[in-house]
C-alpha cells in the first residue's frame, strides 16, 4: 500500500506535469480545425486544465493545505468571475457569451477554465524551484516562437490574398498566427525573463536571459506592433530608473513622480521624431518605422478611435452589467451607421477598459481592475516584509503595467491569459513563506487512501462526459465543417452535401453558428455556380434558411450577421423571386432594430427594384443621400435608382454632382488624367439601362468601359484591375455583342462576339460562336 506522502507526491507530480505542459501550448498550431492557431490551443488549454482539476479534487481530500488560500487576488479573480457570469447571464446573448466561437474562443467557459487554472497553479506551486521551472518553460517557448518568427519569413501568396493579406501583409506572426498578438504574448514573456533575472546571481544566467530577451525583443519589432514596441521600451526604461533608484535608496513615491512622467515623455519623443522624419529613406524602407510614422493617418487607428465612440453610446445604453461578453457588435445597434463601400464590422474595442465596460458594465470593469489592484497589494506587502526582492518587485510591477497599458491597444488571447493568470497565482503565493504542507496522517491510513482515489475518479468520471461535450464534439464538428467546406463543390448531388451539414447540425455544440455560415456561402456557390438542378438546389437552400432564421433568433442584436443574411436573401430572391417579400420583411426589421443604418434603405431599395417598385426604390435611396448630399458614392447611387424611376433630369444632376465632388477631391480627375467614372461604375450603368432596354444607353457605357480598359495609365491598372483581366475584358465583349443583337446591330454584334472569342476562348468561346452563328444562319 502507497503511504500518504507517496501518494500526495504522486498527485502533485501529476498536477505539475500538465501544469508545465500549458506554457508549451503557444507552439501548437491545429491545421484540422478552423481557425487553426486559435481553436487547437483553447481546446488544449481546457483539456489540460479539467484533467489538472480531476487531480486536484483527489489532492485536495487528502490534503487540505492545498486548498486556495481567501488571499486579496484571490478575492478579486472569485469576484471578477462571478460578475462576468452575471453579466452574460443577462446579456443580450447569453448562448454566445458562455460558448464564444472558433474564431475567438473566450467567452465564459474560457474565464471559468482560467479561474480554475489560477487557482490550481497557486495551490501546488508552492515555492521558488517550481516557479522558476515554469518561468523557464514559458521563456524558452517564447524564444522558439521568436526564432520561427525571425527565421521564417511570412509571405503573401495569391491564395492567401484577402483581408488578412491587406491588413498585415508579411508581418512576423509566427505560431500565434497575428503580428498584434505574436507582439502581446512576447511582451509579458519577456518581463518574465527579467523576473529571472532578478531571482539568479549567477552571472551567465543573467546573460543567458539577457539573450533570450533579446530575441524575443527583435521578434516584437518584426511584428511591425506599435504598442507592443512602445510598452517594452518603455517598460525596460522603467526597469532601469527602478534599478538606479533602488541602488540609491529612493523612495518609491518620489521614483514614481519621476518615472512615469519620464518614460511618456521619452515614448511620445521617439514618436515625433518618427512622424517628422516620416519622409526618410530609413524610415519608408523599414517596415516597423514606417508603421510609426504613419500612425497619425493609418485606417486601423480610425477605426479604433470610431469602435471606441460607438462603445460609449453602447455603454450608456447598458451601464451596469454590460452587453455580456462577445457581444460588442451589439453597440452598432444603437450607433448610426453611415453608408461605405466597405463596412467594417469589430467585435472588439481594442482597449480593455472599454471591452470590459461593454462586456460586462461598471461592476465588470471594476471587478477586472481590482485584480491589478489586488496584485500591486500584495506585491507592495511582499516587498514590506522584504519576502521579495525589490529588483523582482520591480519587474512584476512592470509587467502587469506593461500588460495593462498594452491591452490598451489590443486585447487577450489565451496566449496571453495563460501567462497572466500564471503571473497571478505567483503573485498571490510570493508573500506565502510556506514550504510544501506538511504531511501529516493523522486520519486512518487505510480509509484516507481510498476517500482520495474515489473522489478522484469520481472527478475523473464527471471530466469524461465534459471532455465530450466541452471539447470533443466542438473539436469534431470543427473538422468536419473543415473538410466539408473543401470538398462540397466536389459532391455529385445535393443530399451528400446537405447530410454533411445535418451531421453537424445534429451534434448541437456552438459550432452550430459556424456550420450556418458556411451553409450560407455554399447555398451562394450554388446559386452562383448553378450547381445541382434547381429543386435540389433550393432544397439546400431552404434548409440553410431555416438556420439563418435560427440564428437571427440568438443573434438579435447582432446588426452583421442580419446584414450578411440580407445580402443571401438577396440572391436567394434573384433566383427564386419568392423570397422577395421574406428579404423585404427581414430589411424592415433590421431598421426596426436601427433606423440609422443607412445600407438597410439601399438594400431595401434594390428589393423594390426587383418588385419592379421604381418610385419606391428612389425614395428610398433618395433619403440615405439626403443625410449627406456630399458623399459621390450617394449621389452615384441616387442616379442608377433614377434612371429606374425615368428620372432624367434627376440622373444629369446627380452624375454631375459626382462629377464636382470627385474633382474637389482628386487632383487627377481634375486634371483630366483619370476619368470620374471608373469601369465597374460605368458597367453598373450599363447593366441597368439593359436591364430597362435602352439599349443605346447601355452601349454608350460599354463603348466608355472599352475606352477607359485601353488607357495604359498605372492609374487605371490599380482602379480597374478586375475588368483588365482577359476573362473579365472578354465577358464585356461577350455582353456588348448581346446588347448590339438586342437592338438590332447585328454587323457590330458579330464583331464584338469575335472580341470576345480572341480574348478567352475558353470560357467564352461557345456562347459567343452561338451569336455569330445565329447571324450567319
Amino acid at each position: 500500500m502507497l503511504s500518504s506522502k507517496k501518494t500526495v507526491n504522486y498527485y502533485l507530480f501529476g498536477i505539475k506535469a500538465v501544469i508545465f505542459l500549458i506554457p508549451i501550448l503557444p507552439l501548437y498550431i491545429s491545421y484540422s480545425l478552423v481557425f487553426p492557431y486559435m481553436a487547437g490551443k483553447n481546446f488544449a488549454f481546457r483539456i489540460l486544465v479539467e484533467l489538472a482539476a480531476a487531480l486536484w479534487a483527489g489532492l485536495l481530500v487528502r490534503n487540505r493545505e492545498y486548498r486556495p488560500r481567501n488571499s486579496a487576488i484571490f478575492l478579486s479573480v472569485l469576484a471578477f468571475t462571478f460578475i462576468t457570469g452575471l453579466a452574460d447571464l443577462l446579456g443580450v446573448n447569453p448562448y454566445k457569451s458562455f460558448w464564444s466561437n472558433y474564431e475567438r474562443m473566450e467567452g465564459y467557459i474560457t474565464i471559468l477554465h482560467l479561474a480554475l487554472y489560477f487557482m490550481i497553479a497557486g495551490s501546488v506551486l508552492r515555492n521558488k524551484k517550481d516557479w522558476k521551472v515554469f518561468f523557464i518553460i514559458s521563456v524558452t517557448v517564447s524564444v522558439m516562437v521568436s526564432l520561427f518568427a525571425i527565421l521564417v519569413p511570412e509571405t503573401v501568396t495569391p491564395s492567401r490574398m484577402g483581408v488578412y493579406a491587406m491588413e498585415y501583409g508579411t508581418r512576423a506572426r509566427s505560431t500565434i498566427g497575428n503580428p498584434p498578438f505574436l507582439a502581446s504574448y512576447l511582451l509579458l514573456s519577456v518581463f518574465f525573463a527579467f523576473i529571472l533575472i532578478s531571482n539568479t546571481q549567477r552571472l551567465c544566467l543573467k546573460l543567458v536571459y539577457f539573450l533570450l530577451i533579446l530575441i524575443d525583443c527583435a521578434a516584437i519589432y518584426f511584428s511591425a506592433s506599435r504598442g507592443a514596441a512602445l510598452t517594452v521600451i518603455g517598460g525596460m526604461i522603467m526597469l532601469g530608473l527602478f534599478y538606479v533608484a533602488g541602488k540609491r535608496n529612493m523612495p518609491l513615491k518620489r521614483l514614481l513622480r519621476i518615472a512615469v512622467p519620464a518614460v511618456a515623455g521619452i515614448l511620445i519623443l521617439l514618436v515625433v521624431v518618427l512622424v517628422v522624419f516620416r519622409t526618410a529613406d530609413f524610415v519608408k524602407q523599414d517596415r516597423t518605422l514606417s508603421r510609426f510614422a504613419t500612425a497619425l493617418s493609418d485606417e486601423s487607428i480610425k477605426s479604433r478611435f470610431r469602435a471606441w465612440d460607438m462603445a460609449w453610446n453602447g455603454i450608456k445604453e447598458r451601464p451596469a452589467l454590460g452587453w455580456g461578453q462577445e457581444n460588442f457588435i451589439g453597440v452598432y445597434s444603437v450607433n448610426p451607421i453611415p453608408l461605405v463601400e466597405a463596412q467594417i464590422w469589430l467585435d472588439r474595442a481594442h482597449n480593455i477598459v472599454v471591452d470590459w465596460l461593454v462586456n460586462a458594465g461598471i461592476l465588470g470593469l471594476f471587478s477586472y481592475l481590482s485584480i491589478f489592484g489586488a496584485a500591486f497589494y500584495v506585491l507592495r506587502r511582499a516587498l514590506q516584509k522584504k519576502a521579495v526582492s525589490k529588483n523582482e518587485a520591480f519587474a512584476i510591477a512592470t509587467a502587469l503595467a506593461a500588460y495593462f497599458f498594452q491591452n490598451l491597444f489590443i486585447f487577450d488571447t489565451i496566449n496571453t491569459y495563460l501567462l497572466f493568470f500564471a503571473l497571478l497565482a505567483y503573485i498571490d503565493n510570493i508573500d506565502n513563506t510556506r514550504q510544501a504542507p506538511d504531511l501529516k496522517d493523522v486520519i486512518n491510513r487505510e480509509k484516507s487512501r481510498i476517500k482520495p482515489a474515489g473522489i478522484t475518479l469520481l472527478a475523473l468520471l464527471i471530466f469524461a462526459p465534459a471532455f465530450y461535450y466541452l471539447n470533443y464534439k466542438p473539436i469534431k464538428v470543427s473538422q468536419w465543417a473543415l473538410r466539408i467546406s473543401s470538398s462540397f463543390e466536389r459532391k455529385y448531388s445535393f443530399p451528400d452535401v446537405l447530410d454533411d451539414f445535418n451531421n453537424i447540425l445534429s451534434m448541437q455544440t456552438f459550432g452550430d453558428a459556424d456550420a450556418r455560415e458556411r451553409m450560407r456561402y455554399a447555398s451562394e456557390k450554388i446559386i452562383s455556380l448553378k450547381l445541382f438542378n434547381r429543386e435540389g438546389a433550393l432544397k439546400f437552400i431552404q434548409k440553410t434558411v431555416e438556420e439563418m432564421e435560427k440564428g437571427i433568433a440568438i443573434n438579435r442584436y447582432d446588426l452583421k450577421y442580419l446584414t450578411d443574411v440580407i445580402n443571401f436573401y438577396k440572391s436567394v430572391a434573384i433566383y427564386e423571386p419568392s423570397f422577395v417579400a421574406r428579404t423585404e420583411a427581414l430589411i424592415r426589421r433590421g431598421i426596426r432594430l436601427n433606423p440609422e443604418y443607412q445600407w438597410l434603405y439601399m438594400a431595401l431599395a434594390d428589393i423594390h427594384i426587383l418588385k419592379k417598385d421604381y418610385e419606391n426604390a428612389f425614395i428610398n435611396v433618395n433619403k440615405v443621400t439626403g443625410w449627406d448630399p456630399q458623399n459621390d458614392k450617394k449621389q452615384l447611387k441616387l442616379a442608377f435608382a433614377a434612371i429606374y424611376a425615368s428620372k432624367g433630369d434627376i440622373v444629369r444632376n446627380s452624375l454631375e454632382n459626382v462629377k464636382k465632388i470627385r474633382m474637389a477631391k482628386n487632383k487627377d480627375i481634375a486634371s483630366g488624367r483619370e476619368t470620374v467614372l471608373s469601369a465597374a461604375e460605368l458597367y453598373q450603368l450599363a447593366l441597368i439601362y439593359t436591364d430597362i432596354r435602352n439599349f443605346h444607353k447601355a452601349l454608350q457605357y460599354y463603348r466608355e468601359i472599352i475606352t477607359v480598359l485601353s488607357y495604359e495609365d498605372n492609374l487605371y491598372a490599380v482602379r480597374d484591375f478586375f475588368f483588365r483581366k482577359p476573362g473579365a475584358k472578354a465577358k464585356i465583349y461577350l455582353e456588348t455583342a448581346k446588347v448590339y443583337l438586342a437592338a438590332g446591330d447585328k454587323k457590330n454584334a458579330v464583331i464584338e462576339a469575335k472580341k470576345a472569342i480572341e480574348l478567352d476562348p475558353e470560357n467564352f468561346g461557345g456562347e459567343a460562336k452561338k451569336i455569330i452563328d445565329s447571324l450567319n444562319n
